[in-house]
């Protein structure tokens, strides 16, 4: 089955909406299934160091429980075909393979079983030594047609755009996000992750969205949730609503929650009588702080210490729900 141009430039608008966290996973990915003429597929996201073997799942489209488990960990770790295919870094059909793709155990174990007689998949990424595997798109099909030339040129080179696919973003960060979650009209969307697995309920979620809007501005912040450490978040502008990226991160200098707290209000020019007032803590706690963060930042003055501090994110929801209260006071915003 081959689209025509029509629909490929549709597919790339549908992807890179997805992918700036304007429109669900499953929209492009659905369009690849449907327009090239599969039954199922699979979009599965990069491993992280510290999950193990299996890869997350991020859009299953009616692939039985039994053979996305199959992909995103037997398929995804030992199969010679993946292994093959992301080391050339192009989509591959099983006619592809250097070999009877039917004796492998992937066929045995996992497709034929379910029916299905041909596939591809598609690495968004590259495959090194000593770091973790990519992401890919996996599709199959009960007929055995194999996927045009035209249209397996086509897709590969949409690849690296696909690939935005597992870490929506409006902007080019550092890592991965653990958690993103797009916010608006009142209700959330996960895109990426588990919300259950994150440091914020979905209504605290929810209210991070609305201080991104009642602030006007983008947030970013650190934020210690109990044992499970620290967390950076950010908040972008996009649609209809707000994407908020989630991602674990090393304590800042070794700074608390409080000492962030009282960085975040310092950098914005507040002085230390209105930072214990918002807070709720005494002048001379509030310029403890002060003086613990200029050592442990390194800095000599408060001046470097702000510009430390918009530098690198130091900053608190507490100090973000300070600003909005302030908007409603006498306090500085």
């Amino acid at each position: 089955m081959t689209p025509d141009m029509t629909w490929w430039v549709r597919l790339a608008d549908s992807v890179r909406a997805a992918g700036r966290g304007e429109a669900p996973l499953d929209e492009p990915v659905r369009m690849v299934r449907d327009g090239l003429g599969f039954d199922c597929a699979t979009l599965v996201g990069p491993q992280r160091a510290t999950n193990g073997e299996a890869q997350p799942v991020l859009v299953n489209l009616d692939y039985p429980g039994d053979a996305i488990r199959f992909i995103s960990t037997t398929y995804a770790v030992e199969c010679p075909a993946h292994r093959y295919i992301t080391e050339h870094r192009v989509a591959g059909r099983f006619i592809d393979l250097p070999y009877d793709f039917r004796s492998s155990r992937t066929y045995r174990e996992a497709l034929k079983p379910n029916g299905f007689h041909e596939g591809l998949t598609l690495p968004l990424g590259v495959l090194r030594h000593g770091t973790p595997r990519p992401g890919f798109l996996a599709l199959s099909s009960t007929h055995g047609r194999p996927l045009s030339d035209d249209s397996l040129l086509a897709l590969t080179m949409l690849a690296s755009e696909i690939a935005s696919l597992t870490d929506p973003r409006a902007t080019l960060p550092p890592a991965p996000a653990d958690l993103v979650v797009w916010v608006g009209r009142g209700r959330l969307d996960v895109r990426v992750g588990d919300l259950a697995e994150g440091p914020f309920t979905a209504r605290d979620t929810i209210r991070i969205g609305d201080l991104h809007q009642r602030t006007g501005a983008a947030l970013g912040f650190r934020h210690r949730e109990g044992s499970r450490g620290w967390w950076h978040v950010t908040t972008a502008p996009t649609g209809d609503g707000v994407l908020i990226r989630v991602q674990q991160a090393e304590g800042d200098d070794h700074l608390t929650p409080r000492e962030l707290d009282v960085v975040g209000l310092l950098s914005r020019g507040w002085t230390n009588d209105e930072i214990a007032a918002a807070l709720g803590i005494s002048v001379r706690t509030t310029r403890t702080h002060v003086e613990s963060a200029l050592m442990k930042v390194g800095v000599p003055n408060r001046t470097a210490l702000t510009r430390e501090a918009l530098l690198r994110d130091l900053d608190s929801l507490d100090a973000i729900r300070c600003v909005a209260q302030a908007s409603r006071t006498s306090l500085p915003a």
